[in-house]
């Protein structure tokens, strides 16, 4: 079963941070038995809606001020769902979503109509048919009160689902999100040798 991921390059970003990062979302899938697939700007290109949710997000943006250091990721949020569209649906994570025991067979009690982790999606699933109806409500509905971006599921008007086995790396302590990751996964298997 194949999980998908969606690189931007942006310019305020630390490119190989990112690249490391995934990487390590890529080992982790890999491991419990996914195929990890990255998808980028080319393919969100190909999905018919892509021009009209980047218009969309200028312009709903154009007035957030405040926003516009992020608009780059912000975009890049949104954009993904036209890359899954293009790609036929199914599960999409961020990058910097770790494995840890996520297996296929336990995916398969997510694939309704549409599966998405609360606060800013880092993993959900959408069938083929629906990921249109999707980006169809991204367009028709606000995606920001003008001081903060909405959340998928709050947009989308349904309740998120709890993930097990999955976990979602912020940066900390000081820390780099990919140094954090690799923690992570090493602790992983340090337990199993408990």
């Amino acid at each position: 079963m194949k999980i998908f991921a969606y690189y931007q390059s942006i310019g305020t970003g630390d490119q190989p941070e990112e690249f490391a990062c995934a990487n390590l979302w890529k080992t982790s899938w890999t491991h419990f038995g996914w195929e990890p697939v990255m998808l980028n700007r080319s393919h969100a290109q190909v999905s018919l809606k892509y021009n009209k949710m980047l218009q969309k997000l200028v312009a709903e943006f154009r007035h957030c001020e405040h926003l516009r250091p992020q608009f780059d990721w912000i975009v890049a949020r949104f954009i993904r769902w036209c890359a899954l569209h293009a790609s036929g649906g199914g599960w999409m994570s961020d990058y910097d979503v770790l494995n840890a025991g996520f297996t296929t067979e336990s995916a398969k009690k997510h694939t309704s109509t549409l599966s998405i982790s609360e606060g800013p999606a880092y993993l959900f699933y959408v069938t083929p048919e629906h990921s249109l109806n999707v980006i169809n409500k991204f367009l028709s509905e606000d995606i920001t009160n003008g001081k903060l971006v909405y959340n998928e599921c709050d947009i989308l008007n349904i309740q998120p689902s709890s993930f097990d086995s999955v976990l979602h790396i912020k940066s900390s302590d000081g820390k780099k999100r990919s140094q954090l990751m690799q923690e992570k996964w090493n602790n992983l298997f340090t337990l199993d040798e408990k």
